[in-house]
């Protein structure tokens, strides 16, 4: 399984002279932007690429609304990234929101927000969209046009799923299963508390994605997919720990292969310790010590 990072891969067609595109992934636990120049045959050269904790959709209670801390959070991070990308010149400036922004009932109060200080009007895009869009920047990202895939993107707030061959999309599922909402249904002590696991909570986080999930296996497994592939942020620190736990010097991510044994130590790893230890093992990002534990137990049943 290989583990990648990938953002918004498609950049309008613009009648403007400035050959700059900005593209702003607002996630639900962290915000991406990438600045690149577009070529004269729609290729495109990244510039500069930032990333930034935000936990939009932390203590929304289900997600429901943005909780007032974590939208002035989002405007922040939103405007600062706003100026990197205007350091550049003219750039044409494409946001979308996710899961987080996308259900939540005051979903308007952060694109207001938005439009007024920083200036970017925010589009909030389907599961299905999102998806689509992970499977293209994983084409730009891996030699994978010629398999059947499997691509799975896990959020703070939802996982999407395609099966894609080629550049088209055969099928698509987005669920509401993500590192930061599993945190804050069965592992709260380690978000409030002193950063230990239950053991009980981790079974019925297990049983509870297991269900969630059944469906999903039955409706994608029939196109038998040859290969899978991982995106995001808890996929690329599974994929960094196991790296590290073999004793690989990995620089670049992206195409890093894990296998489901290695996947299933990483599990036993992050929920047999407390946070304090968490934050002591090699390849674990220190800013999601809290939410690893959910996310790998979540990629391991997937």
């Amino acid at each position: 399984m290989a583990a990648i990072t990938c953002g918004v891969s498609e950049f309008p067609a613009s009648s403007e002279a400035s050959p700059y595109r900005a593209a702003i992934d607002i996630g639900t636990n962290s915000m991406h932007l990438v600045v690149a120049k577009v070529g004269d045959h729609g290729g495109f050269e990244i510039l500069t690429s930032e990333k930034e904790m935000v936990r939009l959709g932390q203590g929304g209670g289900e997600m429901k609304q943005l909780a007032p801390d974590a939208i002035d959070r989002g405007i922040a991070a939103l405007s600062r990234m706003a100026k990197v990308a205007a350091s550049f010149g003219d750039v044409e400036i494409v946001a979308v929101a996710t899961s987080a922004v996308r259900e939540a009932s005051n979903k308007q109060d952060f694109i207001e927000r938005a439009r007024v200080e920083t200036g970017i009007d925010v589009e909030v895009i389907s599961g299905f969209e999102e998806a689509r869009l992970i499977h293209l920047g994983v084409l730009q990202a891996l030699p994978v046009f010629d398999k059947r895939l499997l691509v799975v993107d896990i959020g703070g707030g939802s996982t999407e799923f395609l099966i894609g061959e080629g550049a088209s999309a055969i099928e698509a599922r987005s669920m509401k299963l993500g590192a930061i909402r599993l945190t804050e249904r069965f592992f709260p002590d380690i978000v409030d508390g002193d950063g230990a696991v239950d053991e009980t909570a981790v079974d019925d986080c297990r049983n509870y994605v297991r269900a969630a999930l059944s469906p999903v296996a039955h409706e994608l497994g029939g196109h038998q997919p040859e290969l899978a592939i991982a995106s995001s942020g808890t996929a690329t620190t599974i994929a960094a720990m196991a790296a590290a736990a073999r004793g690989d010097d990995v620089r670049q991510m992206n195409g890093v292969r894990f296998t489901a044994s290695e996947l299933s130590s990483v599990v036993d790893q992050v929920g047999s310790k407390t946070s304090s230890e968490r934050k002591k093992l090699e390849g674990l990002d220190a800013k999601r010590v809290d939410i690893i534990v959910a996310g790998a137990i979540l990629l391991d049943e997937i």
